[in-house]
C-alpha cells in the first residue's frame, strides 16, 4: 500500500513539474532572436500572390531583423491545420544555409514552430514588408 501511495505521488510531482515548464513557455517573450549579423539574405514569399522577395542589402536585413528582435510576443493556438499565409519568411546564412523560417500574417501575427504568437509590445513592420512586395509585383515579368 505505502508503493502504490509514494508511487502517486512521484507522478503527480513530475506531472506538475512538466505542467510548470509548459506554461512558462506562454510568458510573453521575443520569438525571433537571430542576430542581424549572421543573416546574409532574406527571402520572403507572399502566400497570397506568389511573388517573391530576396533581401540582401545590409540595411535592409539589419531594419528587418532589429524590428523582429525588438517585438515580444505571446504564445497562442497551435496552428497545426490552417492553411494559407501573408508571407513565408527564410532566413540563411553566408554559407546559403537555412537559419530559421517563420510566417509574418499581420503586423501582430506570426506563426513559428507550430504555434500562433501575437506581439505584445511592438509590432512587425508589416508595411515596410508589402511596400517592398509591391515594388517587386511593378516589374515588369520577363519571358
Amino acid at each position: 500500500m505505502k508503493k502504490s501511495y509514494k508511487k502517486r505521488k512521484y507522478l503527480l510531482i513530475v506531472g506538475l513539474v512538466v505542467g510548470l515548464l509548459y506554461a512558462t513557455t506562454f510568458i510573453p517573450q521575443r520569438v525571433i532572436t537571430t542576430s542581424p549579423s549572421s543573416v546574409s539574405r532574406i527571402h520572403v514569399f507572399d502566400g497570397q500572390s506568389g511573388y517573391e522577395l530576396n533581401l540582401s542589402d545590409r540595411d535592409d536585413i539589419y531594419a528587418v531583423m532589429n524590428n523582429l528582435n525588438d517585438v515580444t510576443f505571446q504564445k497562442g493556438k497551435p496552428s497545426i491545420g490552417y492553411m494559407g499565409y501573408s508571407n513565408r519568411v527564410t532566413l540563411y546564412d553566408q554559407d546559403g544555409d537555412e537559419l530559421d523560417e517563420f510566417i509574418i500574417n499581420s503586423e501582430d501575427t506570426l506563426r513559428y514552430h507550430g504555434f500562433f504568437y501575437t506581439a505584445k509590445s511592438g509590432n512587425i513592420d508589416y508595411d515596410k514588408l508589402d511596400a517592398w512586395m509591391a515594388q517587386v509585383k511593378a516589374q515588369p515579368v520577363e519571358e
